[in-house]
């Protein structure tokens, strides 16, 4: 069962990254933009995730548990890394988080990742 999942979500990650190359080809290939203000010019494995709090997501005191948040940074900076892998990926370690403010019911959290730097 679970590897007809896995071969799913392959299938889904595959289409998304053919479907944006067919897309960047055929922008690359047309007349550019005027002064070269195409939206193409973007980092390919950025993405970006907005996510609603909700009751479930909080803690006795109303406040969006840290564990929630910490699980919506990895699914993002996982979906950024699989892009740009083009396969599965898991979060080795993360270095520092600081917590400035507190997220109440309501509010919408926005998260953005991208794959600045890859070694061998």
């Amino acid at each position: 069962m679970i590897q007809n999942v896995g071969s799913h979500l392959r299938r889904s990650f595959a289409s998304v990254f053919s479907s944006r190359t067919s897309r960047k080809l055929a922008s690359h290939s047309g007349d550019e933009g005027a002064m070269g203000d195409s939206k193409d010019d973007r980092n390919p494995t950025e993405v970006q995730m907005s996510q609603l709090v909700l009751p479930c997501h909080t803690n006795q005191r109303g406040e969006l548990s840290v564990g929630q948040l910490l699980k919506w940074i990895d699914t993002t900076a996982c979906l950024s890394a699989e892009r740009h892998a083009g396969c599965p990926c898991v979060t080795a370690s993360m270095d520092d988080i600081y917590f400035d403010h507190t997220i109440s019911v309501g509010q919408v959290v926005n998260i953005k990742a991208k794959v600045n730097r890859a070694f061998n």
